[in-house]
């Protein structure tokens, strides 16, 4: 029979119903690539595919029992092969590409947080030096809790695409931040004394961390510089004229925090006025208050002790104020720096080597900088001949906590509070228990052993940097955490 007559019965013969039978697979692996299938098809690499499996439960034992695989990683590779070529190309993480204005925009903010220093000299000469001390501390500690906790609780509402909502809660916020602080330095005016200026300090210094706050939140660093460099200029020319100056640090002073009030209050108008109402996750506000508690009072419990008597311990901490911009910037680059490691990796191990590389070659950077803005203190404190030892041992701790907060920044990231938390109470305990037993612990009134304190500190914050670093250790290596 030809072809053109086989053509030809075919073209004659009824019509047949095909059966399809269905498909078995005697493969497992081809069924889960199948299950995967819709939510990896734009997967670019095999550590993607890893993370996914990884959070459906599956471990290296069902990776070995299941499907004769190693581990989960192997698995996931042979799966990213059988998936085949992405569905379309993916942009690039969040953050992988910061233009220059964005980093300077956080560089700045650790001078930022110091410019209040600059006139702190003139605005205390003329208060009650037995309770200004106190009411620093109080009204630090209030202001930078209040300012974590707000900041966190703004950013999940604009997360949550509330914006106008972000915007009442900073605003309410700062509007009731004097009256707050007036009523914290009226506490502590009770059980000290010091009279209404002390009042009047708390207040003035609650208003600026919240207004900054404010104005942070909003990208407005320039306006806040703006509005206080007359003061710092004028507290400079204070520090270097005497009391000739002082009437014009004051008044400078007040009109540059009116004005940094102003910025924000004026910042928060105009945001989400057509938002739909939507519920915001706030369950991790608690620990960023608490986190933030803990933190400030680490920071100060230190040096307060020594802020009227003691120079070159009470300005320890400018490098690391300094730097905290510097930290802020490292820190937010981690979550781009980690997922651009997952493409690049090509084993469990070389991510895992490579998470670790970044953690030690940032945290490193991050002591630099302080590092190196503590030898321009200790090299002024030196030419002024007010360079001790107790001095050099806490411009060393501040430099360590430099390398400290960038691991708390990280840990933060991953809501990581309760370990934050612990391991600051314990680093205090270690500072201020084995003080009091050494007799050398500042905050139970014994000043007379400023060398064993100070040491006691910086051994503190070694030891606190290393429980960050462990706090870190079961997390890192998780490719879940990356996607």
């Amino acid at each position: 029979m030809t072809i053109d007559e086989l053509k030809s019965v075919e073209e004659t013969a009824p019509p047949q119903h095909t059966v399809v039978l269905p498909r078995v697979s005697t493969d497992p692996l081809d069924e889960l690539v199948d299950r995967v299938r819709p939510a990896l098809a734009r997967a670019v690499d095999a550590l993607q595919v890893a993370a996914a499996l990884e959070a459906d439960g599956c471990t290296d034992r069902v990776a070995r029992v299941e499907y004769g695989f190693p581990d989960v990683f192997a698995l996931a590779a042979e799966v990213f092969r059988r998936l085949g070529p992405p569905a379309e190309a993916t942009a690039e993480p969040a953050g992988a590409a910061h233009g220059w204005r964005a980093a300077l925009r956080l560089l700045a903010h650790g001078p930022l947080y110091a410019l209040p220093a600059a006139v702190f000299p003139a605005v205390l000469a003329v208060l009650d030096q037995r309770a200004v001390i106190p009411a620093l501390v109080v009204a630090g500690v209030f202001g930078w809790t209040a300012a974590g906790s707000v900041a966190f609780a703004a950013y999940r509402l604009l997360g949550s695409y509330r914006p106008g909502a972000a915007a009442r809660l900073l605003r309410v916020t700062l509007l009731a931040a004097p009256a707050a602080g007036a009523l914290a330095g009226l506490a502590v005016a009770g059980l000290a004394g010091g009279g209404w200026g002390l009042v009047l300090l708390c207040a003035c210094q609650l208003a600026y961390q919240l207004a900054g706050t404010v104005l942070m939140f909003y990208r407005r660093e320039a306006l806040q510089a703006a509005a206080m460099a007359p003061a710092v200029l004028a507290g400079l020319a204070y520090l270097a004229a005497g009391p000739a100056m002082r009437p014009a640090a004051l008044v400078t002073a007040a009109a540059g925090l009116a004005a940094a009030f102003a910025f924000a209050l004026l910042a928060t108008r105009g945001h989400g006025e057509n938002e739909r109402p939507a519920r915001a996750d706030l369950s991790g506000l608690a620990g960023v208050t608490w986190y933030g508690l803990c933190s400030a009072v680490l920071l100060l419990h230190a040096s307060a002790p020594y802020l009227n008597s003691r120079l070159d311990l009470a300005i320890a901490v400018a490098p690391l104020i300094l730097a905290m911009g510097f930290v802020e910037w490292r820190a937010e680059r981690f979550q781009a720096e980690a997922v651009g490691l997952t493409r690049r990796s090509h084993s469990p191990r070389e991510f895992g080597h490579g998470m670790w590389w970044l953690i030690g070659r940032e945290t490193l950077a991050c002591l630099a900088v302080p590092a190196a803005l503590g030898l321009v203190l200790l090299a002024g404190l030196d030419a002024a001949g007010r360079l001790t030892g107790p001095g050099a041992l806490m411009v060393a701790a501040h430099v360590v906590l430099g390398g400290a907060y960038y691991s708390a920044f990280v840990l933060a990231g991953f809501e990581r509070f309760g370990w934050l938390c612990a391991c600051l109470l314990t680093a205090m305990a270690a500072h201020v228990g084995i003080g009091a037993w050494l007799g050398a612990a500042p905050l139970l009134g014994r000043t007379s052993a400023p060398t064993a304190d100070t040491a006691l500190y910086l051994g503190s914050t070694l030891a606190l940097l290393g429980l960050f670093l462990l706090g870190l250790r079961p997390i890192l290596g998780q490719v879940r955490h990356y996607r």
